[in-house]
């Protein structure tokens, strides 16, 4: 959580100097501004703004995070690099440049498109499927474009690669759509499967503060006799991801889903 903040707050320094450079270079004469300045304003602007969201969406992936921003920082100075070195390039070595950039940007983008959905919780089989598809087809459809950019492979659209890339980004962009559509509005785990502690059921515990004997019903609040501390306790049956209801479960995995369950979480009665 540490690292996440200062990557965040570093993201927000840029796009701020960024926005103080952008503002300099607006107001100054054009004769004492390169234009090369603008472009890379604009290069360290959008990716820091594609940060934000990447922070936003990391969750605790940190290994698909850390290398989704390494790609994304190493195309980043790539571009820049080519920017200022362009006059000093020759034709062959700047696309080479780019094309290395596009490359290692393009497999940032998957990552991040990963980490996007990766978190999300789908109940229904058919959402879980949809997930998947999602998935496949946005690496499906990076590798496509990866060997597109070394081969310079996708300038005709007659060729049937072209057309095998246009049919996974509409898979993709259709899956990932249903994706967040079943996130929103699906029924939450458990919604349609009732527990076994209806409502709520009395609880016994000791005060924290007075250590006196204290009776309440689970999941409402209540206070000590003694003290008059406010209580509450929380109690959430376990389940699947999915919304299964995991009492007396036999299986080691989810019936419902195939997930692994820890025993830890497989409930037996006394």
């Amino acid at each position: 959580m540490k690292h996440k903040a200062v990557v965040l707050w570093s993201l927000l320094g840029v796009v701020g100097a960024a926005m103080l450079a952008g503002i300099f270079a607006v107001v100054l004469p054009s004769r004492y501004v390169d234009e090369r300045v603008f472009m890379t304003i604009a290069i360290m602007g959008i990716y820091a703004l594609g940060g934000l969201v990447l922070v936003a969406v990391a969750g605790r992936s940190r290994w698909p995070f850390r290398v989704c921003s390494m790609c994304l920082v190493s195309s980043m100075l790539i571009y820049i690099a080519v920017v200022w070195l362009e006059r000093m390039l020759s034709w062959g070595w700047e696309q080479f440049f780019w094309k290395t950039g596009a490359i290692i940007l393009i497999v940032g983008l998957v990552l991040a498109h990963r980490l996007m959905l990766g978190p999300l919780r789908m109940p229904m089989m058919v959402a879980s499927v949809t997930k998947r598809t999602a998935l496949v087809s946005a690496g499906l459809l990076g590798t496509l474009i990866i060997v597109g950019l070394i081969n310079d492979g996708f300038w005709d659209w007659d060729e049937l690669f072209v057309r095998l890339m246009g049919i996974a980004a509409i898979i993709m962009a259709g899956s990932t759509i249903a994706t967040g559509a079943f996130a929103i509005f699906g029924p939450r785990p458990g919604e349609d499967e009732p527990g076994l502690l209806i409502g709520s059921i009395p609880v016994a515990l000791s005060c924290p503060r007075c250590a006196a004997e204290v009776r309440v019903q689970s999941n409402r609040d209540g206070r000590c006799a003694g003290c008059r501390l406010r209580v509450r306790v929380e109690i959430e049956e376990p389940r699947c991801d999915c919304g299964y209801l995991l009492f007396e479960l036999e299986s080691d995995t989810c019936p419902e889903c195939g997930r692994a369950i820890p025993e830890a979480d497989r409930w037996k009665t006394a």
